[in-house]
Order: structure tokens, then sequence, then C-alpha cells
């Protein structure tokens, strides 16, 4: 089923007309996005289709047929050759990673002796699920009074340097935490925040959103309760508000798609928290961490984070580094905290 859809397709390269009704159940619909995706057992389901085909205008044809042409000339047998290798050279890396240790009330203690006792100190610290919990609205998540007095009260301390590294765009970041005057990442490191300037890396390229858009759109109008947000250098789904089941079966569905579209354009495809990213492969967390450190030579540098974007950062540090991951996933970080209460409680005894 899957040529033969592919074929009509390609069929198609001259008359520009005609309409793919497809099955969902049929691994074409996670490339071929812009034919009519059907429940194969569901009547209805396939009758509004046909009407839906038979009423469509030549111009909407074409212009599905188009993107689908596109994107099968695209997809070749070098690309998948290429998609294939790169995901195994990813496994290879990812089985290489250590599993950090729980950090103990004594080793918490110890690591509190040894801040206080530097005379420079710099720490690195992620936003959402690290210093706030996550929420179903990624704009609910403002800064509670506790985080801003913890954060202003490290920002106080005399010899140490507070950076906010995060996913976020630079606005947000801007309007909730810009009054602290700390130093901040956003947007994984397209924009750093330092002595008050915000900056960028130049020369990233964006002409490579429209196509994921596509992608993206058509996943949201399949999946109500989701939705895209869209910043300066990438583009985002979220799924937190729908059903897990459902957003993990979503989520298995395009990843391949959007690892064939991203393949050539030197894009990454970021999975966090009920979310899926797609920004530019040679900016991260981790090139951003390097700006404060090589500010000078530090006496205690520490940095806490809780998905994989924040490895980028543990794996940028001195090994002398003191990095902590929130949860207990595989990590490159020398120890793990479980809960966001957890490291705030541990922030406070800084």
């Amino acid at each position: 089923m899957n040529l033969v859809a592919k074929e009509y397709v390609a069929s198609k390269e001259k008359s520009k007309r005609g309409v793919l009704i497809l099955s969902e159940m049929a691994g074409a619909s996670n490339e071929l996005m812009e034919a009519l995706i059907v429940n194969p057992q569901d009547r209805q389901d396939i009758t509004k289709a046909l009407l839906q085909a038979l009423e469509m205008s030549e111009e909407e044809q074409r212009q599905r047929l188009e993107r689908m042409q596109e994107r099968i000339r695209k997809n070749d047998v070098r690309h998948w050759a290429a998609t294939f290798i790169k995901e195994q050279k990813k496994l290879m890396e990812s089985q290489k990673e250590k599993i950090a240790q729980r950090l103990s009330d004594e080793a918490k203690k110890k690591l509190a002796e040894d801040y206080r006792s530097a005379r420079s100190r710099l720490l690195i610290l992620d936003y959402d699920g690290t210093l706030m919990p996550f929420h179903k609205d990624p704009q609910a998540v403002v800064p509670d009074k506790q985080l801003l007095a913890i954060l202003t009260r490290l920002r106080s301390h005399e010899g140490t340097k507070l950076v906010v590294s995060s996913g976020r765009d630079r606005g947000t970041l801007q309007k909730w935490l810009g009054p602290l005057q700390l130093d901040m990442a956003a947007e994984h490191g397209v924009w750093v925040k330092r002595n008050g300037e915000w900056s960028n890396n130049t020369g990233l390229s964006v002409s490579w959103k429209e196509s994921i858009r596509q992608v993206l759109e058509n996943m949201v109008e399949r999946t109500p309760g989701s939705f895209i947000e869209e910043k300066d250098f990438s583009i985002a789904w979220h799924y937190r508000a729908i059903d897990k089941d459902l957003g993990e079966k979503r989520v298995r569905e395009f990843r391949d798609v959007l690892l064939y579209l991203t393949a050539n354009d030197d894009l990454q495809v970021l999975e966090g928290n009920k979310v899926v990213e797609i920004k530019n492969a040679g900016v991260n967390k981790g090139k951003a961490a390097l700006n404060w450190v090589g500010e000078q030579e530090w006496e205690f540098i520490m940095a806490i984070g809780d998905d994989h974007t924040d490895e980028d950062t543990f794996k940028a540090l001195p090994e002398d580094a003191h990095t902590i991951k929130v949860g207990l996933d595989k990590s490159a970080a020398r120890y793990n905290m479980l809960s966001v209460e957890e490291v705030r409680s541990f922030l406070e005894t800084l």
C-alpha cells in the first residue's frame, strides 16, 4: 500500500490533479500528510473523505500533490540511508551515557559547603522541570514568589554569576526574569544575555521553518488540544494537554518524517517533556554555557537541568564541575535529584 500510494502521487507529476485517500494505518500516512487520512474501519470517516475529495478545488489538489511530490523526491534511498546511519550513531552515543548517582543529604551538605567557601562561583540553572514544574499551558509557568526569592538571594551573593539557561523564547524569559538582572540563555543558546545585553548567533537560517510548520499544522489538525509554539529560530509542537497515549502515538507517527525533513538542513529534533522541538543543530545549551565558563577561572561551577537539552551543558563543563540531573534518566551529570521541590530546597541551603 505504501508503494502504491507513492506511485499514484508520482504519476500526477504533469496533471497535478487528483486526491489521495490513505488509511491512517499505512506507513506512508506519516510521510504523505497532505493525503486525506482516514480510519479504514470508520464508514463515516471514509464517506466524509470521499465527499471532500470530490468537492476539492483544483488549486488545493495541486498544492497537496506538489508538497507530497517534493517530499518523495527528497526522501530517496540515499536520504534514507544517511538518516539510518545517523540514528545508529545517536543510539551508540546514548548507550555510552552513564547513570548519575543519587545526591545524598551528606553530599548536598558538602556541596553547599564547597559553594560557600569558593570565592568565584558559576551557577547554570535550567527553568522548566528544574526551577518550575511543568504545566499543560507553557505560558502559565510564571515564576512564583519562592523561586524569585531564591534567585534574588543567589544573585546577591558576592562572587556568584547566576545564569538561567532555557529553551524558552527570550521575550518570555525577559518578561519573567529580566527584573532580577540575571544572565540568561534562550532558545537553547540561540540568544544569550550577558551583563544586561542580548545577542544572538548570527548566520542562522530560518528558511526551513515553512516546510516544518506544514507538518506540525497537520499534527495539530489531527490532534485536538495540541498546539504549535514558534520562536525566533525554532518551532515546537506541544502535546501536554492531550491524552498521553495519543500524544506518544502521534510522536511515533511523525518522528521519521521530521528526521527525513531535517537530515539535509543541519537541523536537530529535540524530544522534551510532552514537546517536540526543531532547531538549528549548530546551537545548543553547552555552547552557550562556554560564554560564561570562559569569563574567568571559577573555583566552583554547578549546573542543574532535567532533560536531554541540558546534557550539552553537562558535557561542555570542566570535569570538576558539579552537574545534577533532575530525574532518573541516563545522563552525563554526576548526580541526580528527583524533583523541582528537591532542587529548590537544595538551592535554599547555598
